[in-house]
């Protein structure tokens, strides 16, 4: 699956707890109990088959996040508002819309004290609305073709404004960077969602503008003692041209209402005197009813419609994170076997490399390392060590990316082993530690191309065995070496 689909406050709790849980790799925040405590109890309280089912998997994960949150809160309060900033506004649904129609309301009073047949309110809002559908017709133009549109103007100050603050938390820092990390990573799969909600806003308060300059233009024709409608300006010797214009904006408004539109000599008597405004006030209020009003509520509608789906069904990734939590919690003690080749370990080395295998395969997997296999030595190893080899559920050849890779050598164990193993049953692996050759690279500018031409040399020889080697640096970012790893695991099909 390429992710699973999780409603809104569940969504947040997990990637919440993904970003903290990642940050916190020494589980100082949430410690090893906290997360076995969460992991136990979701299983408990809805068992998982194996490998388990979409909804399966959703509901673990939405329980084991709520779980593991609630110990969490207990010690870091702050956490709650970081939840709850996560979330959009509601306010915003309806601050916004208000605001656009009071705001429409206040234009109506630059025509004056009558109603001016040629409202600047209103033919710059019918305007615009007709730039903004020609504009949405373009962007579903262009995502028809696979070319990100552009973004609406006002959207990204939205998405700003709802984007769930990092909350500094005094003496945690782990615990920060986890809060800024889910920041981020809620931005991106609340996206979707975000826009959908904004985009229902920006419709709704274009439509409550119209009706704002509508209803200051109603109240006033209520209001006055005398309500005309005529019009002034520099625009003498042009009644032709605003004859024109009005028959082209009010013609459906007037084909609705059977109101006659103006001819050229109106208008010119119009100019600098006045009618009773009934009829303009009921044209201009259709006209913008037909324009801005109900295409605005509908798309409006559309966009709240889809950001109620949305919000049932937020993506949150299949990644290793959420693969490693399902291998913790199902998988049976596994047997992982790990023989290293022409490098000895150290300890701490040994342990590193313990740890990487151990959250790439599952924390219940019992790893074991072999003694080192001397360079040459591999012909005499394999007689000695055929019969155990297809115990193990992985079998992990250790290789130094320092030394040159040799198809009489390299290649002939990888061969001995696949030819005992078979291709079923025990999955045979390939880790390179650069770690030695890293260090010898230091400070060099051509050390990441050397790194990469070394890399590419191994997997030359590699090739004829059909193993693709994983990357490790047994000194360095365990879980980069434990990413890398499942992802050998996942190509060979042994994940």
């Amino acid at each position: 699956m390429k992710g699973l689909r999780l409603r809104e406050a569940a969504a947040i709790d997990a990637l919440l707890v993904r970003s903290i849980e990642t940050e916190d790799p020494s589980a100082v925040v949430l410690t090893r109990d906290d997360r076995q405590y969460a992991s136990a109890a979701a299983l408990a309280a809805g068992p998982m088959r194996d490998p388990p089912a979409a909804a399966e998997t959703t509901a673990f994960l939405t329980r084991r996040s709520a779980l593991a949150l609630e110990r969490l809160t207990a010690r870091y309060p702050t956490l709650e508002r970081v939840r709850a900033l996560s979330r959009w506004p509601a306010w915003l649904s309806w601050a916004i819309p208000l605001g656009a129609f009071a705001i429409g309301m206040a234009s109506d009073a630059l025509d004056g004290e009558r109603l001016n047949i040629l409202a600047f309110p209103l033919l710059a809002l019918i305007a615009w609305n007709l730039l903004a559908y020609l504009v949405l017709i373009v962007r579903a133009v262009l995502r028809g073709v696979g070319r990100a549109p552009t973004a609406h103007p006002l959207r990204r100050p939205l998405e700003w404004l709802v984007r769930p603050a990092s909350a500094r938390l005094a003496g945690q820092p782990t615990l920060e960077r986890g809060v800024q990390r889910h920041a981020r990573e809620w931005s991106q799969a609340a996206g979707p969602l975000t826009r959908s909600r904004a985009g229902r806003t920006l419709h709704l308060g274009a439509a409550m503008f119209a009706l704002g300059v509508l209803a200051g233009m109603l109240l006033r024709a209520r209001y006055a003692a005398s309500y005309t409608a005529g019009w002034s300006g520099t625009w003498a010797g042009a009644e032709a041209e605003i004859a024109l214009l009005l028959n082209l904006i009010l013609k459906p408004a007037s084909v609705l209402t059977g109101i006659a539109l103006p001819t050229v000599e109106r208008v010119r008597e119009l100019r600098g005197g006045g009618e009773n405004a009934g009829d303009w006030l009921i044209l201009w209020a259709v006209t913008a009813a037909l324009f801005v009003i109900i295409p605005r509520l509908v798309l409006a509608a559309v966009a709240g419609a889809r950001a109620t789906m949305l919000a049932q069904r937020v993506r949150v990734a299949d990644d290793f994170y959420l693969r490693s939590l399902l291998r913790n919690a199902l998988g049976r003690p596994g047997n992982a076997r790990v023989v290293p080749y022409g490098l000895d370990l150290p300890a701490d080395a040994r342990d590193r490399l313990t740890r990487v295998v151990q959250a790439a395969v599952g924390e219940k997997t019992r790893v074991s390392i072999d003694p080192a296999i001397a360079y040459g030595a591999e012909d005499e190893w394999l007689a000695r060590s055929a019969d155990g080899l297809g115990d193990a559920d992985q079998l992990m050849v250790l290789f130094n990316l320092a030394s040159t890779p040799e198809a009489e050598n390299h290649g002939a164990l990888l061969a001995g082993l696949r030819q005992r193993i078979g291709s079923d049953g025990t999955a045979l692996l390939v880790l390179l530690d650069d770690s030695g050759f890293r260090h010898k690279l230091r400070g060099q500018s051509s050390a990441e191309r050397r790194v990469a031409d070394r890399v590419q040399a191994w997997r030359a020889v590699l090739a004829t065995a059909a193993v693709d080697p994983a990357i490790v640096t047994l000194n360095g970012d365990e879980a980069a070496g434990a990413r890398n790893l499942e992802q050998a695991l996942l190509r060979s099909g042994a994940a």
